[in-house]
């Protein structure tokens, strides 16, 4: 059952206003430089989240207050947004800091309970370990021929369109990608339709996308009871909980299946069969004392479906953009895949490798993430500000129930550590030597291993054999909706490229 939010708002409006009035205390953050809130209502929340090009607002406050800088939430509420690299950590990484209760809501809603974004600490640390067996660098490179067939499967869709004035990449790297996490975690078994149309639409509805979603959002910050009884109801949720129950029972019927075919002896990892995740994780087994219950692996499907199929699909869907962006070097990363023909090492091939990192800093995955303090904390900074009274601070008090928004997409651009053309998409600078160890992008750990891979592969394989260019008058905006994506005029995600055959002219 769903409920229309305005009715659900007017429910409990009244009542809020009321109990707001008596909660609310003068916030350790009020002292802390910030933009202009244009609305009690929305506060900034609008001018973050649901910009028409996002970023847009986020990049000039950035260049206006520096990398700690407070803005208004809903219903006046103070938050705290921070780029600053040492806070950042100190956020990231302490305990007085959690998700916040529509992060942690929507993780439960999508991926499960039992999932590993839904755990924390040693749960959350055991579960990491016991699906390590999967993630090893040898399990990795063993995806490559796999991942290199769905490369050319994909690559004959480009070529059946490349007749068309211009393409959608979108839903053909949404494929790609897709295929790539059937294949690491069933091994390449033909997922149910039905289960592929329930996970392509899930992103453009991700909660939080519209302005009843930011005002139940606001709610929730000051009375989680609220928040929690609300996510019962809102359609944005519901639909998240009917995703992960189908992926969960996709994912028992083949877990079952390859359990039983192990039994009866019909599988034999040596001979270049189960290279999936499940089978490694049932023949693992037996000697594996990190060993996960059946129930658990099977828990952790709608992470790998879900989250890397959509990450992974939205970095080579903006990877493709630069490169229609960029002919010139376009046309140097055809000329050094030229030079590596037949079985090519992807991880010796340094411009293809620094377009991908370059690719992944100026659209980050997770471009903005909120944390709340679960106690009084102090944050520390790498550089010093002033507040509005004049003072000097080096860390910042925030209070237990205090919002922090983490600004990842904006640490991307400072200039401090990128370089004066941070906001450029400039591959060289991973080249050139001017980014320090701290700065770079990785290691990558468990699904990223993967997901980089992936990356590597689809890339060399287009760029091998289309070349890419931009449509006229066509208009690229960027959309957050958990992770960042790009749309066309309405909001839609889309992007649209001119693709042609190598060595043909594209206009």
């Amino acid at each position: 059952m769903t409920v229309d939010l305005n009715h659900l708002l007017a429910v409990f409006f009244g009542g809020f206003v009321l109990l707001f009035a008596l909660w609310r205390r003068r916030s350790s953050l009020h002292m802390i430089p910030g933009p202009e809130s244009p609305s009690w209502t929305y506060g900034n929340m609008l001018d973050l989240l649901l910009p028409p090009i996002y970023g847009s607002n986020e990049f000039a406050w950035q260049k206006t207050y520096g990398m700690a800088y407070r803005i208004r939430g809903c219903f006046g509420q103070t938050r705290l947004v921070i780029s600053d690299p040492l806070a950042l950590q100190h956020v990231i990484r302490s305990a007085n800091f959690d998700h916040a209760q529509r992060k942690k809501a929507a993780n439960v809603a999508l991926y499960g309970a039992g999932s590993v974004p839904s755990m924390k600490g040693e749960e959350h640390r055991r579960l990491r370990a016991g699906l390590a067996v999967g993630f090893t660098a040898s399990s990795i490179a063993e995806y490559q021929s796999a991942l290199e067939r769905i490369a050319r499967k994909i690559s004959d869709q480009f070529d059946a369109r490349q007749q068309e004035e211009s393409v959608n990449v979108c839903p053909l790297m949404g494929n790609a990608a897709l295929a790539a996490a059937a294949e690491l975690v069933f091994g390449g078994e033909k997922l149910d339709e039905s289960l592929i149309a329930d996970i392509v639409k899930i992103m453009p509805r991700w909660p939080g996308q519209s302005k009843s979603e930011l005002l139940i959002d606001g709610i929730g910050a000051i009375f989680p009871l609220f928040f929690k009884a609300a996510t019962l109801y809102l359609q944005s949720f519901t639909l998240l909980r009917e995703v992960e129950s189908h992926a969960t029972r996709v994912a028992r019927q083949i877990f079952k299946a390859k359990a039983t075919a192990i039994e009866r002896g019909e599988v034999d990892l040596h001979l270049g069969h189960g290279h999936d995740l499940y089978t490694r994780m049932l023949l693992s087994a037996p000697n594996n004392k990190k060993k996960l219950s059946d129930e658990e692996v099977i828990a952790q499907t709608s992470v790998f479906l879900i989250a890397g199929h959509e990450t992974t699909a939205g970095t080579l869907s903006f990877a493709l953009l630069e490169l229609a962006r960029h002919p010139d070097f376009q046309q140097k990363l055809r000329e050094e895949l030229a030079l590596n023909q037949g079985s090519i090492v992807y991880d010796s091939l340094p411009l293809l490798n620094a377009f991908i990192k370059e690719s992944l800093r100026i659209y980050p995955a997770a471009a903005l993430r909120e944390r709340v303090a679960v106690k009084d904390d102090f944050i520390p900074l790498s550089e010093p500000i002033i507040t509005t009274t004049g003072k000097r601070i080096t860390e910042i008090p925030v209070r237990r129930g205090e919002q922090v928004t983490l600004a990842l997409a904006s640490y991307h651009r400072l200039e401090k550590f990128w370089g004066e053309d941070a906001e450029s998409f400039n591959p060289y600078r991973w080249i050139d030597g001017k980014i320090s160890p701290g700065e770079a992008i990785g290691p990558y750990a468990n699904l990223w291993r993967f997901a980089v891979l992936e990356m590597q592969v689809m890339l060399c394989e287009l760029i091998r054999h289309f070349s890419f260019g931009l449509p006229l008058n066509e208009t690229v905006r960027i959309k957050i909706a958990n992770t960042l994506h790009p749309t066309d005029a309405n909001g839609e995600k889309c992007l649209r490229l001119c693709v042609g055959r190598v060595g043909e002219r594209i206009d």
